[in-house]
């Protein structure tokens, strides 16, 4: 990860997500359609609250009771909801179910 978004303002949360390799996604990438078919999985996300410099993946959150498309990063992938819930009390990180 670049140095500066260290710095950005962001929150972390857990959000069952497809997997995908790049910003483009599914819809205009052959790799990232091929790894959806894979499933989807509970990821840990570093969610960006600014806009960004370089190009990431974009996902729907509700913040302050607003729903947002934010940039976001996977900082890690969980095999399964128990992991991902021990994950959450342990780390005091919201789980976004939609």
């Amino acid at each position: 990860m670049m140095e500066r978004d260290k710095k950005r303002p962001h929150i972390l949360l857990i959000k069952e997500m497809p997997k995908i390799h790049c910003a483009r996604g599914p819809r205009s990438c052959k790799k990232c359609q091929e790894m959806k078919e894979e499933g989807e999985s509970y990821c840990l996300l570093k969610i960006f609250l600014d806009g960004g410099e370089i190009a990431r993946p974009m996902t729907e959150i509700i913040v302050d009771n607003e729903s947002i498309l934010s940039e976001y990063d996977v900082l890690d992938r969980f095999k399964d909801i128990t992991e991902a819930k021990n994950y959450a009390e342990e780390n005091d990180v919201e789980i976004v179910y939609s």
